[in-house]
């Protein structure tokens, strides 16, 4: 019996080495995707007296290879404003590149180099799997050309700065310059962009976030041929509320707060304080629905939005127009907890807060969405956050003194938890 067990002991352990050793050889796909990524230099600055020396503005990312008329697809926060761009590749060779065209909301960029030429990586014609392995290749910390291996932790995944796409969460070392880098499958084809990670106050965390190939490809596809990515124009702010949600029942919902004149919203027929609980029949899942079906739409198309307006549920149509150069999409998010808590929904606009939205006891002491907040207990704030951190520091009991503008008119209002506010004749 013990040397069966002896046998079975190192028929377990034979197997799973091999396994290990199968599922980490990725020697040859590395070596067959690695002449076509990029580390990105970018030159924020003129530079200095030395040529060859970085000056403090220097940054840079990663790249790879779009396709075979010398295109190459990085993120637009890589590029940013910068002045002058070089890609180098695996083996040091620095080459002159140009920005063809970038597109912020989703943070895809396209760059031509025409000295650079090498082959088109191949890409998976199947969706990706959770818990497969993956690895990427990018210039963390300048470095160049750096390979790591992890496994697709989550898909489908939701991040609230990026709400136009859902992204493959990776669970690896990725950190920056890795952003837009390749995913790739352990068969060597390329899956994703790289193009953030999640950091906790400066910890290193081992997750990151990949943007699908088949989306990086349809914005690139656009910024080659247009310049820009034309998208369908709503003509609405709306913004996102879990509580809120939660109290109608609802998975996500989203807030129409302000509806632009003469909009395609506003000649549909919908009004400020209106809920959006679906989109083209489709219940909404999360916050982000909404932004991506607007950011994969074209002028013409039509939507369906099924809304709560007065406690009745509706359907409506509505056909979007052609986004101008001068008016941008807005679409702002929700609110901290403190003051959500006791009933406002609040946005940021040129460093003014302002108030999208009143509810429950806010509402009922007089909270208006024309308010902007000027002070809080006679400090003025400027942020959200700013504001919240004084809210959050109220004891139950206690009541804050809100300044507000109007309509051009001052007032101050009281705010605190009911029971403070008792007192008040406004909350009969």
């Amino acid at each position: 019996m013990k040397l069966l067990f002896l046998l079975a002991s190192a028929t377990v352990l034979s197997y799973s080495l091999s396994a290990h050793e199968a599922v980490f050889n990725i020697t040859d796909q590395v070596k067959k995707v690695l002449p076509s990524i990029v580390k990105i230099k970018v030159q924020k600055s003129e530079p200095s007296n030395d040529a060859s020396e970085l000056t403090a503005t220097d940054t840079g990312g990663s790249g790879f290879i779009l396709d075979d008329q010398h295109h190459i697809a990085t993120n637009a926060h890589v590029i940013g404003d910068g002045k002058k761009i070089v890609i180098i590749d695996y083996q040091n060779k620095e080459y002159p590149a140009v920005l063809v065209a970038k597109d912020d909301k989703t943070d895809i960029a396209v760059l031509e180099s025409d000295n650079f030429n090498t082959a088109v990586l191949s890409e998976s014609n199947t969706s990706v799997s959770l818990g497969e392995g993956v690895f990427t290749i990018g210039s963390p910390f300048s470095l160049g050309h750096s390979v790591s291996y992890g496994i697709a932790g989550s898909l489908n995944r939701f991040l609230p700065n990026y709400p136009y796409i859902r992204f493959i969460q990776i669970d690896a070392a990725v950190n920056p310059g890795n952003s837009g880098g390749g995913l790739f499958n352990l068969h060597g084809e390329l899956i994703g962009m790289v193009t953030t990670y999640f950091s906790k106050q400066g910890n290193y965390t081992n997750i990151a976030f990949a943007l699908p190939i088949a989306d990086v490809h349809r914005i690139a596809s656009a910024l080659i041929k247009n310049k820009q990515v034309e998208r369908g124009y709503f003509g609405a702010e709306f913004f996102l509320s879990e509580r809120l949600s939660r109290k109608l029942g609802y998975k996500a919902s989203v807030f129409i707060s302000r509806i632009e004149p003469n909009s395609p919203a506003d000649l549909a027929g919908l009004k400020s304080g209106d809920i959006i609980t679906g989109i083209n029949d489709t219940i909404l899942d999360d916050g982000g629905e909404l932004h991506r079906c607007l950011e994969q739409s074209r002028p013409g198309d039509t939507i369906i939005l099924s809304l709560i307006r007065d406690k009745q549920q509706k359907r409506q149509n509505i056909k979007l127009g052609k986004q101008s150069t001068e008016k941008k999409e807005t679409t702002n998010v929700g609110t901290a907890d403190a003051s959500e808590k006791m009933g406002l929904i609040l946005r940021e606009k040129k460093n003014k807060i302002e108030v999208a939205l009143s509810y429950g006891l806010a509402k009922n002491i007089g909270f208006d969405p024309t308010d902007t907040i000027i002070e809080i207990n006679g400090v003025n704030v400027n942020t959200i956050q700013e504001f919240n951190a004084h809210l959050s520091r109220l004891k139950d009991g206690e009541i804050a003194l809100i300044r507000l503008d109007r309509n051009g008119n001052s007032l101050v209002l009281p705010i605190g938890t009911k029971t403070a506010l008792k007192g008040y004749s406004s909350l009969n």
